[in-house]
């Protein structure tokens, strides 16, 4: 968890406990099915990689793309929201970007966002 200490204020401890617990309630709560539409602009995402669906536990959605090399990340909260382009230094390391902070954990994303941390997890079916 080399990225975690990047994390002013967290331990890692803290996002352990955050992420452990967020897959706990993820599993419990399936999340709802339906088509959904890529909300990323197409010159955003010229080379993308994969693209994720992520449902988080306060219920709120985000559409995240990996794109170029896998170092770049970008997040779109749904339904209409800004996209945000978060980039990492090295594979493993936490993304970046100017409004928002992400940690990747297995299937799970743990977003920061003005101090207030948001897991999302993928959906069902890819996981």
């Amino acid at each position: 968890m080399h990225a975690v200490r990047h994390l002013p204020g967290l331990t890692a401890a803290r996002i352990g406990a955050v992420l452990f617990a967020g897959m706990v309630v993820g599993a419990c709560n399936p999340a709802p099915s339906g088509p959904t539409e890529p909300a990323h602009e197409k010159h955003l995402t010229p080379r993308l990689i994969a693209q994720r669906i992520m449902y988080c536990d306060d219920g709120s959605r985000a559409d995240v793309d990996f794109i170029d090399d896998g170092l770049k990340m970008a997040v779109t909260w749904l339904p209409r929201g800004r996209t945000e382009i978060l980039r990492a230094q090295r594979t493993g390391e936490e993304f970046r970007g100017d409004r928002s902070r992400a940690v990747v954990a297995g299937g799970s994303i743990a977003f920061t966002q003005r101090g207030k941390i948001r897991v999302c997890h993928r959906t069902p079916e890819e996981s």
